[in-house]
């Protein structure tokens, strides 16, 4: 019989039970989340699991009781996740998913109604519930019952004007489902296993979109409380009961045509196949869903090249968008599902296949140049620990490091966001750090070693690691995603933070994507001083130009010589 277990590194008590083996491949790649109960003193507390061949998690009470009852707790709640994954995705219906995001509505109205703190803190939740529903940042932080002051910490940038501050952030619905999934994605993985659903891709988008407007009615309600009014909220009263025996089964399939061929279940088909990055598959998703919108139809078997034409010609007719993105962010989805749909017998033809966008890209606002804006930014973060604010360390430690780093690598912000100080290493006398897919996710899946530039070094780099440990420099170790496709990693928020944080210390030019400007910033400055075209390649983790780069491993001895032409930065 499964028991609480000790773990040498830690005086709580530790859950360890095996996946049974028929669903160890289904179960890949997702985020479970375990409810417990207030007990014999201990606070309620809600795990997030990430199954492997077994789940491991910490119960979080070192009470041999407490543990041994939410170990029993586990054994139930993962037993219903079980079966619920063996009975595969179930589609939600309207009214379920409304029921579903009435319990976050309640959750935050009980947790907090009896003493909800300050106004600030519920306009802050509005405030970045509003920005990821409308696109205006990539990421945003995860909101959770545990996490509210997250949302106040990371909103102290934006005031005094806080609403201000988020219109005059431009909105892209490209960022749109990924800042859904960052700020909303852990609730809906909780009100799911709270009942056991395992549910499609289409259903938990609309679910996200429901819990955000139902977080963002508890908000209000919070908020209003907070002010002292305690009048009834005609809100509460549009939440149904959920009933699980009413969510509609999958349809059983009559035919290869009826039951597969939609683009949906293509697109989920695929996704389950491939085992994408999240965000990958959500784009598919996103591209497939425009595309049956634009169809005003889901039959794929019924899709034409003058479909994929005709949808391709008001893509370019919106005049929004360059060749280029139409190619790459569009097209290129489209066609890699149908063209699986047609390998795997789905479909007899690709009807996406050949079709691409041909034309000008959109004329440049402004070159790419990032020098000025560097500028801004590095003399931001020398001095981004004097004025603290309600920011966390963890945040005022990214806003130092992150963009010294990304100049002197190359490196995207999202890499450097999640390094851990175990990824600091001296090899053969020369201070590196590794980008790898251990840490997070890395563009290319495939890690790479970057020498320390001698001026982050005197800046006190190492120092800030050694007091940092092993663990993550730029975000809580305890807030860290343990899913995978179901939520962003915390190193997202990172960098979402840090593109809000350099918009308010100056750098105003919506054509200027400060996020990605230091890669471009880098090479030229490579160029500009020597450095070799097969070390900056390495640096930066560039596809190899010819066949003989793809040949042995770099010395760091070597890209150090070569990173260390680059002159130190000066912003006094």
């Amino acid at each position: 019989m499964p028991r609480p277990v000790r773990r040498p590194d830690t005086s709580f008590l530790s859950f360890r039970a095996r996946v049974p083996a028929d669903i160890v491949d289904a179960v890949k790649g997702l985020t479970i989340a375990l409810a417990f109960p207030a007990e014999a003193g201990e606070p309620e507390h809600v795990a997030l699991v990430r199954p492997g061949r077994e789940v491991k998690f910490s119960l979080r009470t070192r009470n041999p009781a407490v543990a041994k009852s939410r170990h029993g707790i586990a054994l139930a709640q993962l037993e219903t996740r079980w079966n619920a994954i063996r009975s595969g995705p179930r589609p939600l219906s309207h009214r379920q998913i409304i029921a579903l995001s009435g319990e976050v509505y309640r959750l935050f109205v009980e947790r907090f109604e009896e003493n909800p703190g300050p106004p600030e803190m519920w306009a802050a939740v509005k405030a970045f519930n509003r920005a990821a529903r409308e696109g205006r940042i990539s990421t945003a932080p995860r909101l959770s019952a545990e996490e509210v002051d997250s949302s106040v910490a990371a909103a102290e940038p934006w005031h005094p004007d806080l609403t201000g501050s988020v219109n005059s952030l431009p909105r892209d619905t490209t960022n749109r489902l990924e800042a859904m999934e960052s700020r909303f994605g852990w609730l809906a993985d909780w009100v799911l296993a709270t009942h056991g659903v395992v549910t499609d891709g289409l259903s938990r988008v609309r679910l996200l979109d429901a819990v955000e407007q139902a977080a963002t009615d508890a908000a209000w309600r919070l908020k209003r409380a907070a002010a002292g009014d305690y009048s009834p909220d005609p809100a509460a009263q549009r939440f149904p009961a959920f009933a699980l025996a009413s969510v509609a089964p999958p349809p059983r399939a009559t035919s290869r045509r009826k039951a597969d061929v939609s683009l949906s279940a293509l697109v989920e088909a695929w996704g389950r196949e491939r085992q994408p990055r999240a965000k990958t598959l959500y784009e598919h998703q996103r591209v497939v869903r425009a595309f049956e919108k634009h169809l005003a139809h889901d039959d794929a078997a019924a899709v034409t090249p003058e479909d994929v034409v005709a949808w391709k010609d008001a893509l370019v007719a919106t005049g929004k968008l360059a060749p280029k993105t139409i190619n790459a962010k569009y097209l290129t989805p489209l066609n890699t599902v149908l063209n699986w749909a047609k390998a795997n017998r789905r479909i007899p033809t690709n009807p996406a296949q050949g079709i691409r966008s041909a034309g000008k890209a959109l004329p440049r606002a402004r070159d790419r140049s990032f020098t000025a804006e560097a500028t801004t930014i590095l003399k931001a973060a020398l001095v981004a620990f004097a004025s603290p604010g309600r920011n966390t360390r963890e945040t005022l430690a990214a806003r130092r490091w992150v963009p010294w780093i990304c100049a002197y690598s190359g490196a995207r912000v999202g890499e450097v966001a999640q390094l851990r100080g175990q990824d600091f290493q001296e090899v053969q006398g020369v201070w590196v750090f590794r980008i790898s897919p251990e840490a997070g996710a890395v563009k290319t899946d495939k890690p790479r070693t970057v020498p320390l530039h001698p001026d982050l070094i005197r800046q006190g780099i190492l120092e800030f690691v050694r007091e940092r440990g092993e663990g993550p420099l730029f975000y809580r170790e305890t807030r860290a995603r343990r899913g995978g496709k179901a939520q962003a990693h915390p190193s997202k928020t990172v960098a979402g933070r840090l593109a809000g944080w350099v918009r308010l210390v100056g750098v105003k030019d919506p054509n200027v994507q400060p996020n990605h400007g230091w890669r471009h910033l880098f090479m030229t400055l490579c160029r500009a001083h020597g450095v070799g075209e097969e070390a900056r390649y390495f640096v930066v983790g560039h596809t190899k130009r010819d066949t003989g780069q793809h040949y042995g491993e770099a010395s760091v001895v070597a890209l150090h010589r070569e990173i260390s032409k680059l002159p130190a930065f000066k912003v006094d």
